[in-house]
């Protein structure tokens, strides 16, 4: 009992949603011989007939597209525009914003379940140059969270934006089309790849034939579609350009690039170097996320973990990267081994992303149609001048082998990469590659033909 209230109080500690605590109040003399409110309450484990999937899901949404969506046909298409609304968004988030939609879209999950996903829609006020149609980016978003208020399509509108390098500003700049899904989806489940890759490609689909009110056609229908996003969105972006093929089929030759930073590959590989140390709390989150799409985790969390779970059920990018403050392995959550177990080891090899192996549900015709650039904080990238200078840091979190090996296997199977070192750290090559990877998005966007890769 003292370490599931320490363990969740330094997760409450580190920025997850606080819990309110019981105040004084005025009672009638009647109730003095009540007993009193147990201060420890909320950091008591539910009874085992109460640990329900529900009880870890995010609480609702104010956004009713989220907490009480239309009833739709199973049957409807993937990509299907199911409702549209328009949106405002401030500069601090997008300057020369220009116009915005949001459209609710038929997507389907990990297991071919209907879903409903939302997808924010931008043409921006900068015009394109031509002579092509103007291109459209889809900007997957690092959300990294495990809450609703976490989504794009809240936080753009209502909030600042978190995505601190200039991406999104950059490609609004440039005059790019843009598509920002919400790609978790309605459990928001951070780190589910196929879900999150499923719901990139039905945000495109849906960006492609939106017509706006009153327009006379779709504003995107004849434009060439790159996509980018790091680490989080990092994992959307591989994902979809690797499910493409068979989800999508119809974007073949239409999603012209797919630009992927930071990507945690294979989680299990990141047991060793994000487990107990400052990186802890966004792969906490990252497993916890991945348990919304695959419940028969649930069971393995022990009383501890029961603890958190429900507790880091809103939480954000912010707070669940401040949850490394409270470096607690996986072990502590569960009363199995993580890395030996059976059913993690089943679901972790679902969500690899690379060599698509049939033994784990991949269909092997799951490689990137599109050209791919791969990007990556590299211990091998020098930082200073001339020939003798030291090599940078690297990513320690998600080593540079891992996307590496991405790479290869990628083009082992037949894809067209392009591994692209960058300098520094994870949370730095966030900015360094800032350059390099939107060179490599315009690039795409313009029909420059792309000879740098493996094939």
């Amino acid at each position: 009992m003292i370490a599931t209230v320490v363990l969740a109080a330094a997760c409450v500690v580190a920025g997850s949603p606080a819990v309110a605590q019981p105040g004084p109040v005025d009672r009638p003399p009647s109730a003095l011989s009540a007993d009193p409110p147990d201060p420890l309450a909320a950091f008591r484990p539910a009874p085992p007939h109460e640990r329900t999937p529900e009880r870890y899901l995010p609480s609702p949404s104010p956004d009713p597209w989220y907490s009480s969506p239309p009833e739709v046909d199973p049957r409807t298409a993937p990509g299907t525009v199911l409702a549209t609304r328009p949106v405002t968004i401030p500069p601090h988030n997008v300057r020369n914003f220009g116009r915005g939609w949001q459209v609710l879209v038929q997507s389907s999950d990990s297991h071919d379940r209907p879903q409903q996903i939302v997808s924010t829609i931008i043409e921006p006020a900068t015009p394109w140059p031509g002579p092509d149609p103007r291109p459209l980016v889809s900007f997957n978003v690092t959300i990294d969270s495990l809450g609703l208020t976490c989504m794009p399509s809240h936080v753009l509108p209502h909030e600042f934006n978190l995505e601190l390098p200039p991406f999104l500003q950059i490609l609004a700049d440039r005059g790019y089309g843009l598509v920002i899904t919400d790609f978790q989806g309605p459990r928001a489940a951070y780190a589910a790849g196929r879900a999150n890759g499923r719901a990139v490609l039905d945000g495109i689909r849906a960006a492609r034939d939106f017509v706006p009110p009153g327009g006379p056609g779709p504003l995107f229908a004849d434009a060439r579609v790159v996509q980018v996003g790091y680490s989080g969105g990092g994992i959307a972006t591989g994902w979809a350009a690797q499910l493409q093929p068979v989800y999508a089929p119809e974007l073949t030759g239409v999603l012209v690039g797919s630009s992927v930073g930071g990507v945690p590959a294979d989680y299990a590989d990141l047991v060793d170097t994000m487990d107990g140390n400052l990186a802890s709390g966004l792969y906490r989150a990252a497993v916890l996320g991945l348990a919304r799409e695959y419940p028969q985790l649930y069971p393995l969390l022990s009383d501890t973990g029961d603890v958190v779970a429900h507790h880091l059920r809103d939480a954000c990018a912010a707070a669940n990267t401040a949850g490394g403050l409270a470096p607690f392995p996986l072990s502590t959550l569960t009363d199995v081994d993580p890395r030996t177990d059976p059913t993690v080891r089943e679901v972790l090899a679902r969500n690899r992303l690379g060599r698509a192996d049939p033994a784990h549900g991949a269909d092997p015709r799951e490689v990137p149609t599109g050209p791919v650039q791969v990007w990556h904080g590299d211990a091998t990238v020098p930082i200073g001048p001339g020939p003798g200078s030291s090599q940078g840091p690297g990513d320690p979190f998600i080593p540079e082998w891992t996307a590496r090996r991405l790479a290869d296997e990628w083009c082992v199977a037949g894809a067209d990469v392009e591994y692209t070192p960058v300098a520094g750290e994870h949370v730095l090559a966030a900015y360094t590659a800032v350059g390099p990877a939107l060179d490599w998005v315009d690039d795409r966007a313009r029909g420059v033909p792309f000879t740098t890769g493996c094939r």
